[in-house]
């Protein structure tokens, strides 16, 4: 009986222990638990905890090892992340977004230009609205239907490149580039810079790419939002030979591309562009119109420091157009819907990393030198025309980059030719005009 009875206690004891053995062993798993289910009804590990592999995609091939090196940084700080850095070679016609996909990869975020996530990409991301880094930046970017899709990567811009050395020269001390409002305090910088001694003031290169897509694109900016003007001229409802702000940038064209002024203004259409940054950045002219990646040609032969004049479209000092600079996203991360969820949310970690963590914005603004979109990034770009666009933003002195609201290929290739021979004479401006808006006509 004795030994019935203890044999009976030593069961329940073991019994006992066991049960609190699984209790405690359990707790950790539901800590590490999330939502949704897996096939075997149990719940999915969370980002945190689970191991996930995802591929990020780069478009800008001049940032390579940059790009990679980001990648490892982000995974020492993430072990349970495994991202795979994939960039598309400087040249490279073919979106490395495409080659991978055509291969069967998923890529889970993907650098596209802005005009891709709204025509061939515009399937391709999650909404990103409620994303915390949105309180960051004003340059989150929308999709036709309002919701914001497209993380801002780099911001660049574009207006009248300046040699401060030679300006200041000119005015005779410290030189306030927005003190050019209006397109007669342009003239008259040019003359005061021509009595300095500098016989050509001007560097104007005349590419397609430049004369159209970049400058013949600003018109744009005359409301909030570009993309109505646009959806206006498919529809075959904007006057653009009618319209005094279109006009107004065309009368600014013709002065910087005149001969009384211009380098080139006799032969206006050739291969100037290394010319023109040559002459600027030797001091030889004064200003040129390219963007901030502009630099890396003036660097060359120049310790000089340069700015950006904004390209007034009228002589009224008060019109917004006239004071501000073209600055917006050119390059935009996006996080594919055809991702699975874990890799969406270790995307989404990647993109949190960029904004929040020190290594993220070091890697952003010091390792790359990429004007930062977001106002929490405490680095500054040492390029000084980004340095200026970067001051621009935070004073509130830019307007939307316009070419993003156009397809940018068919701005240089189709009207790009006819912006060329409108400055070399070969076309009327109303003729521009008819051609601009034939080719959106094509498009509806």
């Amino acid at each position: 009986m004795k030994k019935t009875l203890v044999l009976i206690l030593v069961v329940m004891l073991a019994v006992t222990l066991a049960a609190c053995g699984g209790s405690n062993s359990k707790e950790p798993a539901k800590e590490s638990n999330t939502t949704g289910n897996a096939a075997n009804g149990s719940k999915e590990a969370s980002p945190e905890q689970e191991k996930v592999e995802i591929i990020i995609t780069n478009g800008k091939g001049e940032i390579a090892s940059q790009w990679e090196q980001a990648a490892k940084d982000f995974m020492a700080e993430n072990p349970n992340i495994t991202v795979v850095a994939q960039s598309q070679a400087v040249g490279d016609t073919l979106s490395i977004l495409d080659k991978l996909t055509a291969s069967g990869e998923t890529v889970t975020v993907a650098m596209l230009e802005p005009s891709g996530v709204l025509n061939k990409y515009k399937d391709f991301g999650i909404d990103l609205s409620n994303e915390k880094w949105n309180e960051e930046t004003k340059d989150g970017f929308k999709n036709a239907d309002g919701q914001i899709v497209g993380f801002p990567f780099a911001i660049e811009g574009f207006g009248l490149v300046y040699n401060k050395k030679v300006v200041e020269k000119a005015v005779g001390g410290t030189f306030d580039p927005f003190s050019i409002n209006t397109r007669d305090k342009l003239k008259e910088l040019l003359d005061k810079i021509k009595a300095s001694g500098v016989k050509y003031p001007i560097a104007y290169q005349t590419e397609a790419w430049s004369v159209s897509n970049h400058y013949s694109t600003q018109f744009l900016n005359q409301v909030e939002d570009g993309s109505t003007i646009v959806a206006q001229l498919k529809e075959g409802k904007f006057d653009l030979a009618g319209n005094a702000v279109w006009n107004g940038y065309y009368d600014t064209m013709d002065l910087l591309a005149s001969a009384d002024y211009n380098k080139y203004g006799e032969r206006p259409l050739g291969q100037y562009y290394d010319d023109a940054h040559l002459s600027v950045g030797k001091g030889e002219s004064a200003m040129l119109f390219n963007g901030n990646w502009a630099f890396d040609s003036l660097k060359a032969v120049a310790g000089d420091s340069f700015g950006f004049i904004p390209v007034p479209v009228d002589n009224n000092p008060d019109n917004p157009l006239n004071n501000k600079i073209v600055a917006g996203p050119t390059q935009i991360l996006v996080i594919n819907k055809d991702a699975t969820p874990a890799q969406q949310e270790a995307g989404k970690k990647f993109l949190n990393w960029l904004v929040y963590e020190k290594a993220g914005q070091d890697f952003l603004v010091n390792k790359s030198q990429i004007i930062s979109a977001f106002k929490n990034n405490p680095n500054k770009v040492t390029n000084p025309l980004g340095a200026a666009i970067a001051d621009a933003v935070a004073q509130g002195k830019t307007m939307p980059f316009s070419t993003n609201y156009v397809t940018a290929d068919d701005w240089y290739k189709i009207i790009g030719p006819d912006v060329q021979k409108y400055i070399v004479k070969k076309q009327t401006r109303e003729g521009l005009a008819k051609a601009i808006q034939t080719y959106y006509t094509s498009k509806k």
